[in-house]
């Protein structure tokens, strides 16, 4: 008998518990039409005050919608998911319901975004597979015997491998469509897009710093079979632990072995990561750099790019750390003191223009301090100064570097510098280790700076740039992980996008 008409109650207030009994969305939708369109519901309903009658008109649909898309309130039943089995060869097909119970339950898993019924769990299946099996090996063996060659092993008679309960298989139905979990991912910060030369974005995600939170470790750990994850070196030292006292710390081989590859920025990777991890030297700096500006008359000796997040504290913080403002003041008494020379500190005053970090006494009327800077303001200092003066160490790569280059201005780097090395050669400008060679390294390059010897942007641009660094990513992912990802079609150029 009817619940509705066991408890006296008009159908509309019952129609939930029909649902719940015959447990799919379109027994539901049916009885919910039935229930409103009855006459005892109307007459409940004209009881009733009009803003209630709204309210429930608008709940109604919600309520629906949220217990079908709610991803974890209502798993499928055992009951279900044993009528079903997959095939790893039939993975590009999808699995059809025996009934229309079971295909309402799989409309619904697919909803909530779950990997569909990632195991065999079918047991008359399962005896099918052992008993062809048994069958193909007593063949096989008859044939050894009589000198028949062996039979070619079908996809009906090759036994089928149980597969893990929640192991995605990486290579199988490649696709390149978008993962439908790829846009919540790169909304976690460690967690950096890769598009194509077109804007597209593919299935490859670059995790770009430490994991900041277990949440985002899981769901490296949900999605790793899923989407190609790769490092790239683009915070402090990581993949290794921050010397930076500032700086969280974390076990020296968490994340140098965690990924199937890495664009890395050291001297020496082989004794850092492990032999089964593919490596790429390349950084973000390598990409985007500006166009061609015209030539302006030098107006200062150099610039150096700092931060302001620490001017409150005399520039002693996280950032001045990675910048190495300690060598900086060091190396102001000589360039202002001993050799007379011009500069400009951008981003060492606060954004309100009034506090500003101390230097030395020496460089007063000779360095101009500025804010924090739009880009086109920065690259109008570089662009006026002879080079661009990074001292720092523990710094990733830092853009500034390229940009410089890209402006057609040398650089005098700390050879120190674990990432950005690579861009100093006799074309583009001079080294120093530490205050023993720093006079004789500013001297030298500041003579060949008027004998015109550096010509930094036709070497950067033959090197770097969206065009080779964008070629040389996409050959990468190709040779190394075919099996893994599949991108879209006429894909040239990879680039990191979104820092």
């Amino acid at each position: 008998m009817d619940p509705c008409e066991l408890n006296a109650r008009p159908r509309c207030f019952c129609f939930r518990a029909h649902a719940l009994r015959n447990g799919c969305s379109q027994v539901m939708l049916s009885r919910v039409y039935y229930a409103l369109t009855s006459r005892k519901c109307r007459r409940a309903l004209l009881q009733l005050h009009p803003c209630a009658v709204i309210c429930l008109l608008l709940v109604l649909p919600t309520a629906f919608l949220v217990w079908q898309l709610w991803p974890a309130a209502f798993p499928l039943k055992d009951s279900v998911t044993t009528k079903y089995e997959v095939r790893p060869a039939l993975a590009k097909t999808s699995t059809l319901p025996s009934s229309s119970d079971t295909h309402a339950q799989m409309i619904v898993q697919s909803l909530r975004g779950r990997p569909q019924l990632s195991k065999i769990t079918s047991i008359s299946m399962d005896e099918k597979v052992a008993k062809a099996s048994i069958h193909e090996k007593q063949l096989s063996n008859e044939r050894l015997r009589t000198g028949q060659a062996p039979a070619t092993p079908t996809a009906a008679s090759t036994p089928i491998p149980p597969r893990a309960p929640d192991a995605a298989q990486p290579g199988s139905a490649l696709s390149a469509e978008l993962h439908p979990a790829y846009r919540r991912l790169i909304k976690e910060y460690p967690f950096q897009p890769v598009r194509n030369e077109r804007g597209q974005l593919v299935n490859i995600i670059l995790v770009r710093s430490p994991f900041r939170s277990g949440h985002q470790k899981d769901l490296y750990k949900q999605y790793k079979n899923e989407i190609l994850f790769l490092g790239i070196s683009s915070f402090e030292d990581y993949p290794q632990p921050p010397p930076n006292p500032f700086s969280g710390k974390f076990p020296i081989d968490e994340y140098v072995g965690l990924f199937p590859g890495f664009l890395h920025m050291v001297r020496e990777p082989e004794k850092i990561f492990p032999p089964s991890v593919k490596l790429l030297l390349m950084s973000q700096s390598d990409f985007s750099l500006p166009p061609p500006q015209p030539k302006i008359a030098n107006k200062y000796d150099f610039t150096f790019s700092g931060s302001d997040q620490d001017v409150r504290n005399d520039c002693v913080g996280w950032s001045s750390f990675a910048k190495n403002w300690t060598f900086v003041k060091e190396a102001l008494q000589v360039m202002c003191g001993e050799l007379g020379m011009t500069g400009v500190l951008v981003a060492t005053k606060d954004k309100q223009d009034r506090k500003a970090c101390s230097i030395p006494a020496s460089c007063e009327g000779k360095i101009v301090q500025t804010k924090f800077l739009s880009q086109p303001e920065f690259f109008s200092y570089v662009r006026q100064s002879k080079f661009l003066f990074v001292p720092q160490v523990h710094d990733a790569s830092p853009r500034v570097t390229t940009q410089a280059l890209a402006l057609d201005v040398p650089l005098l780097m700390n050879w120190n510098l674990i990432g950005g090395w690579k861009y100093l050669n006799d074309k583009t400008g001079e080294f120093f280790h530490d205050m023993t060679d720093f006079r004789d390294s500013v001297k030298t390059l500041l003579k060949n700076v008027d004998e015109l010897r550096y010509e930094p942007r036709k070497w950067v641009t033959a090197n770097y740039g969206d065009q080779v660094s964008g070629t040389k990513l996409r050959k990468f992912v190709e040779e190394n992980f075919a099996d893994r990802v599949m991108l879209p079609d006429g894909t040239r150029l990879l680039f990191p996008s979104g820092a």
